[in-house]
């Protein structure tokens, strides 16, 4: 089984991920660092010059291997919902954990992010907000939702995980 973190952007999914992995037996993957090597290029220049449709299609093959492990904590891109098929696989040997902020942690912690994030180019914080409220269906499908609030480590959203798991068994 393993375990798996969706979340919109900057949430803590990485950090939070690598946590759980230190605090048990599960190793840690990121699916965006795995895009970036199956591309060879980082995630802005397949933007940049492939465009978001070929983004996608590396994401989906990625996350259909990254399905197949086993006994691993998987750190997803926060668009991975957004295609069933995704989730069906990430389901099949995993718990898909959302990790949910309310929309004012997002706002604070993508203050200055702009440049390092490709879907935020050009977006006003109104047009994040919306991609906020409109992926929310998304991640509601979900095994377990932890909430997300600032002020608080990565170790401790991990123990909650890990707790909140103990009662799937």
């Amino acid at each position: 089984m393993n375990i798996v973190l969706t979340g919109f952007m900057a949430t803590g999914k990485s950090e939070i991920s690598r946590a759980i992995s230190r605090l048990s037996d599960y190793e840690y993957i990121d699916t965006d660092k795995m895009i970036v090597e199956a591309a060879g290029k980082s995630i802005q220049s397949i933007f940049d010059e492939d465009g978001e449709a070929e983004f996608r299609r590396i994401e989906k093959e990625v996350i259909r291997r990254a399905s197949e492990l086993d006994r691993y904590v998987i750190a997803t891109g926060g668009g991975v919902v957004l295609d069933p098929d995704n989730i069906d696989m990430l389901r099949k040997n995993g718990i898909i954990v959302n990790l949910a902020p309310e929309f004012d942690v997002i706002r604070a912690r993508l203050k200055g992010a702009r440049r390092t994030r490709p879907l935020l180019q050009g977006q006003t914080v109104d047009d994040i907000k919306k991609r906020f409220d409109d992926r929310q269906p998304f991640y509601d499908n979900c095994d377990i939702k932890i909430k997300i609030t600032n002020g608080k480590s990565a170790a401790f959203f991990a123990r909650e995980i890990l707790k909140r798991l103990e009662g799937t068994k």
